[in-house]
């Protein structure tokens, strides 16, 4: 979810997490379906591990 600084929001609301903490985590936007909501996703490569 995309939230905006001293905006209150109830932990029910944030259950998808917040869009920032995708982001730092290497995570990119992919779509966007609503205002407030994004689709994160990471690429963790295609090597193949065996």
């Amino acid at each position: 979810m995309i939230t905006k600084p001293g905006k209150e929001i109830t932990w029910g609301a944030l259950h998808v997490g917040a869009r920032q903490v995708f982001e730092e985590a290497g995570f990119t936007q992919v779509h966007h379906p609503t205002p407030r909501r994004v689709v994160m996703r990471i690429d963790f490569g295609t090597e193949v591990v065996a």
